[in-house]
């Protein structure tokens, strides 16, 4: 368990003494606790050095001390010399001026050849941001861009020696083959660099604008779908393989829905009301939270009487929490093992794409429906007025839409 936010570890409740856990990153930074109810932040480099009791020194502070601490220990000061410095360091500008034994804190700024090096101001900026961001994806993409494409060349470079030239050097041939991930580290390098200016570290922000790269002209790819006539001839064959019903169910689910897999495949027993038929998806509340809407909201859809029934079949002698239960685990079944089965089917379909089918299958619908119900269907944000002024309940219109889909998908046929 990482405690990586102030809030955990000021919440967080030793069960005996001594007890440590990572603060997360790769700092070698720890919070180690009492049951007495002292916490402090440790560095753990061959030994445990002390950095500082919380809540005096903060989690901000502690992740700036490590940083510098390990490079310089990198470069041969020793433990001894940094246990004495983190006495009195308050931050990495002054700790690295006592280890060195310099008098003046400004001598480790913009006119010292040492300094924080990239890595060090990358990591205290990350550190502040990963907690905040979406796990998955969101949180793995900007560590992946910044060690596959950033660190290798400036990584280990004084922070204060980094040129503007040299940042357009690094980032002008990724523009022209990778845009997308280049405009990502664009805007990490920037950020990182404005810390550093924040801090008096440079003297001002040295990386270049956007227009200054070249822009080019990419093909936009969308998720494979099908078209929402094709929708029926997928279920049939569906029916027809040698597919578990968990599979088939969760595939229909998707279908009938237009939910993201990954929301679908935790939906677990407590979220679904067979009274009422309801499934809600309850509202995101931590950035960890697996299965709820991207936009964070709670969600609910009074499903189908014909899904109901499917759904409730699915309810196993074991207990397991979660609907889509896997068959070999304690938990759900894999988003892969639908996706594997629907590329049998056709090559280039995904499960995502089925959000596109339900939107023009909705406006191809007899009397069309209009794009303000089919985007509150899929929880998707509205955009203009629609934003504005569509502020009613449209759970009737909603279970409307899903009992339309479930009929023309599964032909009405149990």
């Amino acid at each position: 368990m990482a405690l990586s936010t102030d809030v955990a570890i000021k919440k967080w409740t030793p069960a005996k003494d001594g007890e440590a856990h990572s603060t997360g990153g790769r700092s070698g930074l720890y919070v180690r606790g009492w049951k007495s109810g002292s916490k402090a932040f440790y560095l753990r480099v061959e030994t445990w050095l002390k950095i500082g009791d919380y809540p005096d020194t903060t989690l901000a502070q502690a992740r700036e001390l490590a940083l510098i601490a390990k490079r310089l220990r990198g470069e041969g000061f020793s433990t001894q010399a940094l246990s004495s410095a983190f006495l009195s360091a308050k931050n990495g500008t002054e700790l690295e001026a006592i280890v060195r034994r310099r008098p003046h804190a400004a001598a480790a700024t913009v006119q010292s050849p040492g300094g924080p090096t990239y890595n060090d101001l990358w990591e205290q900026w990350f550190g502040g941001v990963e907690m905040t961001l979406q796990s998955g994806p969101s949180r793995r993409r900007p560590r992946a861009i910044h060690e596959q494409h950033i660190s290798p060349t400036l990584g280990k470079r004084p922070i204060a020696q980094i040129t503007r030239a040299e940042i357009f050097s690094l980032l002008e041939p990724l523009f022209k083959t990778i845009p997308t991930t280049a405009g990502h580290a664009l805007g990490h390098i920037s950020k990182v660099f404005e810390r550093a200016a924040v801090q008096e570290l440079i003297p001002y922000n040295p990386t270049p604008p956007r227009r200054t790269f070249p822009k080019r002209q990419t093909a936009t790819r969308h998720h494979g779908t099908l078209e929402p006539e094709r929708l029926p001839d997928l279920w049939q064959w569906l029916v027809g393989r040698d597919a578990g019903l968990t599979t088939k169910t969760a595939i229909l689910f998707a279908m009938v829905t237009a939910h993201r897999v990954g929301v679908i495949v935790e939906m677990k027993w407590e979220d679904y009301d067979p009274a009422t038929g309801i499934w809600t998806v309850p509202e995101r509340k931590e950035k960890d939270a697996p299965g709820r809407m991207k936009s964070g909201r709670a969600y609910s859809l009074a499903l189908p009487e014909g899904l109901q029934r499917r759904i409730e079949a699915l309810q196993g002698s074991e207990a397991n929490d979660y609907v889509f239960a896997s068959p070999v685990t304690r938990g759900h079944i894999s988003p892969n093992a639908l996706l594997k089965v629907l590329k049998q089917f056709d090559p280039t379909i995904t499960s995502h794409g089925f959000r596109n089918a339900i939107k023009i299958f909705c406006r191809k619908a007899a009397p069309p429906i209009p794009d303000y119900l089919a985007d509150a269907f899929c929880d998707h944000s509205l955009v203009g007025l629609d934003r504005n002024y569509r502020r009613q309940d449209t759970s009737k219109e909603r279970a409307e839409i899903a009992e339309r889909l479930y009929l023309h998908v599964t032909g009405g046929v149990e």
